[in-house]
């Protein structure tokens, strides 16, 4: 009984070695993905990042080589966004980057190489791990365990979240608490000040300044006991 291929997300648009007009006539030393702008990278191993590299409209465009513990070197190009620096260690799994159109393209993909022992070879053995690593890998890991870089990730992420949403509501909850505090002051002042200058109107002959004086002094009252609960 034969295996079911696994189930690709992103085409291969150009395979290791083939010969091709937009390369001059140079074999493909490497692998090509096709995938859109923006697609999250991560590293297919751990390793370090040996070099961040930024050719313009030439070769790679943006591009990442990471030297992995076992000593091949993997190579990352045409990236819209590099998310590592030079010297970071990484994970599997880890984002280093977003795939993009930079560099010599005729389109948006993914360029992988892999150098071993100093010279290319061919990686599409490595390609499931760069559709796995490629995109949404919020689902089961390697052999359908999440690896400990993506663990801890998620676990960051949530635990961030949730301080950045506590952070928000105290900002608005003590917002809203010195806004009502200005409010009660504001209030005082034009209770205060409105009462008196009825009564001095009552006074000199206004007859309703004292019925308006007692209405506005009530009103002042509400205000001052409802603002007051909210300050507390």
């Amino acid at each position: 009984m034969g295996t079911t291929a696994p189930t690709m997300k992103f085409r291969v648009s150009s395979e290791y070695g083939v010969l091709e007009e937009i390369r001059g006539g140079r074999v493909h030393r490497g692998v090509d993905i096709a995938m859109p702008r923006g697609t999250e990278l991560h590293s297919i191993a751990d390793g370090t990042v040996e070099r961040v590299v930024n050719y313009g409209g030439e070769r790679l465009g943006r591009g990442i080589f990471v030297r992995t513990d076992s000593g091949d070197l993997h190579v990352y190009g045409h990236l819209d966004k590099v998310s590592v620096e030079t010297g970071d260690h990484v994970d599997a799994g880890a984002l280093i980057g977003l795939s993009g159109n930079t560099g010599h393209s005729s389109g948006p993909h993914l360029h992988f190489a892999l150098m071993h022992d100093g010279q290319y070879a061919d990686p599409t053995h490595l390609v499931d791990r760069l559709q796995h690593f490629s995109g949404d890998i919020d689902g089961p890991g390697i052999f359908g365990i999440k690896g400990p870089a993506v663990w801890i990730a998620e676990r960051a992420a949530g635990s961030a979240k949730e301080h950045v949403k506590s952070s928000v509501q105290e900002h608005v909850y003590q917002f809203l608490s010195d806004a009502g505090a200005v409010l009660l002051d504001l209030s005082y002042g034009v209770g205060l000040v409105g009462c008196a200058l009825l009564i001095v109107l009552g006074a000199v002959g206004l007859r309703s300044g004292y019925r308006w004086s007692a209405v506005t002094f009530v009103s002042y009252a509400l205000i001052r006991l409802l603002l007051g609960g909210a300050a507390r």
